[in-house]
């Protein structure tokens, strides 16, 4: 079984860009969230798994939950024909802050799909677990947590047909969509992709599009849209140092 486990202590790190640590970037926000654009929508992502918090409901009061943000990789865009082929869980806080990781390549009984995107080769996935192997390890990691990632719909209808596939009850607890949630924290921004995102925040996002990588940003800009919804002086404590 080639599965990667990668826990490590709590740390809190900051990212920087420019010379800008997060929190300068967060100050900068806060002081434009006071009242969203009227084009803004805020409309839940429909899925059979993890059903979306409306976010604009959910950003009045700090959060109460843990997070465990994800993301796949997958061989394609259709749940239904394609297949996940890696998954990553960054564990944090309900302020943000890091608790552990974990990720692992998946076996798809197919070919990888558009490697010139993921960068994961046939090669890759020789000998890595199937989805049925890892299914309830995921499980249990996701347990007692709010799921976030971003663009949730997608990674959340890929999980509900693996999941399917599998024979095994799919998860149903609740989950912030961070692409939702980004389009009314960092409002008139000029794009809401992940990279965008990290961007606007002052946050790193290097090797985009593997699942590891990519969740730890999602999680960096999840704590950063915490700090600005939520300052520090309604908190215990601060995501970033």
């Amino acid at each position: 079984m080639r599965t990667q486990r990668n826990c490590r202590g709590r740390h809190r790190a900051p990212r920087r860009t420019s010379g800008l640590l997060v929190s300068d970037h967060a100050a900068a926000w806060r002081s434009r969230l006071s009242d969203p654009p009227s084009s803004v929508q805020f409309v839940s992502p429909s899925s059979s798994a993890f059903p979306s918090v409306n976010v604009r409901e959910w950003s009045a009061q700090p959060p109460s939950l843990p997070f465990a943000v994800l993301d796949v990789e997958t061989t394609g865009l259709s749940p239904a024909r394609d297949r996940v082929i890696e998954i990553a869980v960054v564990r944090c806080a309900p302020d943000g802050s890091f608790i552990d990781e974990w990720s692992t390549l998946v076996d798809p009984g197919r070919d990888p799909g558009p490697t010139h995107i993921h960068g994961i080769s046939a090669a890759d996935l020789n000998g890595a677990p199937t989805f049925e192997d890892i299914a309830e390890e995921l499980r249990e990691r996701l347990a007692g947590s709010m799921v976030a990632a971003h663009n949730l719909s997608f990674d959340a209808g890929f999980l509900a047909a693996e999941f399917q596939r599998a024979g095994s009850a799919t998860p149903d607890q609740p989950a912030v969509c961070t692409l939702q949630l980004a389009r009314y924290v960092l409002k008139d921004n000029e794009g809401y992709s992940l990279a965008a995102c990290a961007a606007a925040l002052g946050i790193d996002h290097p090797n985009a599009h593997r699942a590891l990588p990519d969740t730890r940003v999602t999680a960096s800009v999840l704590a950063a849209m915490i700090n600005i919804l939520h300052p520090p002086s309604d908190q215990d404590a601060l995501p970033f140092g």
